[in-house]
């Protein structure tokens, strides 16, 4: 009977540890790339309103308030991102456009300027500032 308390408590230690320091689930992934000066970022916003910002090959955490992660949130749901197609192709030319790849809830949207969908419109607006406030 002892071996068995034993067990089932070393079994609560080991299952029981290092939760409180998981990280939250992604709420949004954002790839942008392309325009004139060849950018590429990527800013991936967890649920807690962490966010890691990749530019130009460097890494940096950041943290969105939650007002603007309330704005985020409802921006998103007002979009019906999971009833958006997966791509929309552009029309030909436009080598200052930019490519966006947005995840969320495990669905992928991926668009050049020109045929990104209006209702993605108030995402991307609230994303770009964050990046232009990010540095």
């Amino acid at each position: 009977m002892r071996a068995i308390k034993t067990a089932l408590l070393a079994l609560c230690v080991i299952g029981c540890t290092g939760t409180a320091s998981q990280v939250s689930s992604p709420l949004i992934d954002y790839h942008r790339s392309g325009g004139i000066r060849g950018i590429d970022d990527r800013l991936v916003i967890r649920d807690d309103g962490t966010a890691t910002l990749s530019r130009n090959g460097k890494s940096s955490e950041i943290t969105v308030t939650s007002d603007v992660m309330d704005r985020l949130r409802r921006a998103l749901g007002q979009s019906q991102f999971g009833g958006l197609r997966s791509e929309y192709e552009a029309p030909r030319g436009g080598a200052d456009m930019y490519d966006y790849a947005i995840t969320h809830n495990g669905h992928t949207v991926r668009a050049k300027d020109a045929s990104l969908p209006e209702a993605l419109h108030p995402v991307i607006a609230i994303l770009d500032r964050i990046l232009s406030n990010a540095g």
